[in-house]
């Protein structure tokens, strides 16, 4: 973890939005209140819900010693992520998450996540109440790269626009580093610069270009599917942040599988380029993770410091299979189409409509609400879609049948969210992610003693 000197250092170089002279009186109000252990009065608290808005007010304070970490989420839908960090790896954190869908939005909040439904893209990633904004998680929409979308953002040109729009954050974030400074320009009438006279080299940012996150947003605009261009969101935000000077440690981000090479490229580039020191992506597969469903994304985590990455990879685990997972007798089949033509040749129906449950199931899509089992044609509810994703059974999903299902298959699985984000959160990462397994689908060798090996 970072010291407070580091912090400091941000701060000195790169400062939030300036807080108006009311807001501030009524943050130092406020913080001196709850120092005291005293509520808030009610018209201090108007005033910070006013500014904060749509952010929590609190958000205003700076965290007391031993308040959680603070932690956006963007395109956090029904609750993936949320549930990952608290019901798997047990960590609490003061985490608010941004949706489109109002039924997405329903189902987090039923669960107890915050949750904001607004276009991520008309907030501001240097709001003054993400002042203190430790983490960022992204999961943009995946259709335009996912096989079962129309794969636009594999497109050449959509490629193009994009990666070049990704080049202009840092610039505009004002977060590249000095590395051609002529110091003799600078200081002419001086024998050496100060500045490199007491680092060794001359250190800081250019300045920012002047481009609002708007301006680079509309850069990528000429994409021709917008859901291409919300790629972008997952270099604006952390480094947004990082340009106002809040203390942002680590991002997360997952996306399908499918997603272009250069487009990684250029992500990763744009955090090395804005001096974060760790920047790594892998594609998983969830059913290798003890999931009774299939799954392959890629998923990319990023961080300002080494050392914010503790703990370390997960080994693939036992699998488990759908009709273990939903309680059903081996040798079942799923329906996924309905009746279907048959291949004389093979004696099959044309499209591959079914599969054994005595595997992981396929991935799920929106239409695996049409699921149901061969024999008697009972049809997928929404708590087993979801139990298939990694929640609970008990877990309510809100909304139509149509969304309940949608969501279940946009989601990013609580484990995986887990795996992936046990580095930057510590603990005993695949002890907590076996236990809840055991626990999910009643799997005793899954919580068998292992050696847990959590690899630097």
């Amino acid at each position: 973890m970072e010291s407070t000197a580091d912090q400091d250092h941000e701060a000195q170089e790169h400062q939030m939005r300036i807080m108006p002279p009311e807001v501030a009186t009524a943050v130092h109000v406020a913080t001196l209140a709850r120092k005291a252990g005293l509520p808030i009065p009610a018209k201090v608290l108007l005033v910070l819900e006013e500014a904060a808005a749509p952010w929590p007010a609190e958000w205003l304070l700076a965290p007391l010693p031993g308040d959680p970490i603070r932690v956006v989420e963007l395109f956090a839908g029904p609750g993936g992520w949320s549930e990952g960090i608290a019901s798997v790896l047990g960590v609490k954190v003061d985490a608010v998450g941004v949706d489109i869908s109002a039924d997405a939005c329903a189902t987090a909040r039923k669960a107890g996540h915050r949750r904001i439904c607004a276009d991520i893209t008309t907030l501001d990633p240097e709001h003054i109440a993400l002042r203190h904004t430790v983490a960022v998680i992204i999961s943009p929409p995946c259709p335009a790269f996912s096989p079962g979308g129309k794969l636009s953002g594999l497109d050449v040109q959509n490629i193009g626009i994009l990666c070049e729009a990704i080049g202009y954050v840092s610039e505009a974030a004002g977060t590249m580093p000095v590395t051609d400074i002529d110091c003799d320009d600078l200081y002419p009438d001086l024998d050496e610069c100060p500045m490199c006279a007491e680092h060794g080299y001359h250190v800081g940012y250019r300045e920012r270009s002047g481009a609002t996150w708007d301006e680079i947003r509309a850069e990528a605009a000429d994409v021709t599917d917008p859901r291409i261009a919300l790629m972008l969101e997952v270099v604006i935000w952390p480094i947004a942040l990082q340009a106002a000077g809040a203390p942002i440690r680590w991002m997360a981000m997952e996306q399908s599988s499918n997603l272009p090479e250069e487009i990684l490229d250029d992500l990763t580039m744009e955090f090395y380029s804005s001096e974060w020191m760790f920047a790594n992506r892998e594609i998983l597969e969830a059913a290798d993770y003890g999931l009774p469903s299939r799954r392959k994304r890629v998923y990319m985590i990023a961080t300002r410091w080494y050392s914010t990455v503790k703990a370390a990879r997960i080994r693939p685990l036992p699998a488990t299979s759908m009709a273990h997972a939903l309680g059903w007798e081996p040798g079942e089949r799923v329906n996924t189409r309905g009746t279907r033509p048959v291949d004389p040749k093979t004696g099959r129906a044309k499209g591959g409509n079914c599969f054994s449950a005595d595997g992981p199931s396929w991935c799920l899509t929106g239409k695996s609400r049409t699921w149901k089992r061969e024999r008697d044609g009972l049809r997928l509810t929404p708590a087993e879609a979801g139990l298939l994703v990694g929640f609970r059974r008990t877990y309510e999903w809100q909304g139509s049948r149509s969304s309940a299902f949608q969501q279940a298959a946009d989601v990013v699985s609580p484990v995986m969210a887990a795996v992936v984000l046990s580095g930057v959160l510590g603990g005993l990462g695949e002890a907590l992610i076996r236990d809840y397994l055991a626990q999910l689908y009643d799997m005793d060798d899954m919580a068998s003693p292992g050696d847990y090996e959590l690899a630097t």
